[in-house]
């Protein structure tokens, strides 16, 4: 099941994006392992192929800065400057039939607020929050029941409002205490923890996401991850 939840201009650069909302049937077993059936939330170009959008650097409209955006990363590792061992981890050549049933479909905000309605979501499965309609977030935050949220584009004004709802995804410690410092909690990838920081429970205890819900932004530890692909 897919619900269109907003579409219009990217809040990066003005392209047009949708926000879109799909979920696994819960009765059934999950075919991503460490998330378990969470429902997922995405922000997509609207004219572009999320395969395409990712080769060509057309994925700015939806990702931002990310740097481990593949066309970033790749240029980053030339330079001897990339942040973690791996690019994105999404498989956007997978997402062909999820873009194209939201391009047939017609925008339906309180769809898809039923569609997450106490249950767990994956909030940027695909794409940063930041880069759509806040109120259309919000309104399928209050919906949800547990959720997990990272936001790349933590340091502008314009996306302080996420802190409530995110983990500042980062890249060091350095980027860590300066993220702190603004109020975040973070996320990142890394071999070895620092004070105030604890392993992802999956890692570590193998609890899913769908079960978990530390990754909620709010109070509390810092999340490492070791790299994963």
């Amino acid at each position: 099941m897919t619900k269109l939840a907003w579409e219009g201009k990217s809040r990066v650069n003005g392209e047009p994006i949708m926000l879109g909302v799909s979920a696994e049937d819960p009765a059934r077993p999950s075919q991503n392992g460490k998330t378990g059936a969470m429902v997922q939330v995405v922000a997509m170009l609207r004219d572009v192929h999320p395969h395409e959008a990712t080769k060509t650097g057309a994925d700015e409209a939806v990702c931002g800065g990310c740097k481990l955006r593949p066309s970033v990363h790749k240029k980053l590792k030339m330079v001897g400057e990339e942040v973690s061992k791996y690019p994105c981890y999404v498989l956007t050549y997978r997402k062909a039939a999820q873009w194209r049933a939201l391009k047939r479909a017609e925008e339906d905000l309180e769809g898809a607020i039923a569609a997450v309605s106490g249950r767990a979501v994956r909030f940027g499965e695909y794409g940063n929050m930041s880069s759509v309609s806040r109120d259309a977030v919000e309104a399928l935050m209050r919906a949800a029941g547990k959720h997990a949220l990272y936001e790349h584009e933590w340091r502008k004004p314009e996306n302080q409002w996420l802190k409530a709802y995110a983990m500042a995804s980062v890249h060091s410690v350095e980027e860590r205490d300066e993220a702190n410092a603004m109020g975040w909690r973070t996320y990142r990838t890394g071999d070895e923890l620092s004070e105030g920081d604890i392993w992802c429970p999956f890692h570590e205890y193998g609890i899913q996401c769908i079960k978990c819900g530390l990754c909620n932004g709010g109070e509390g530890k810092d999340i490492v991850n070791p790299p994963h692909k």
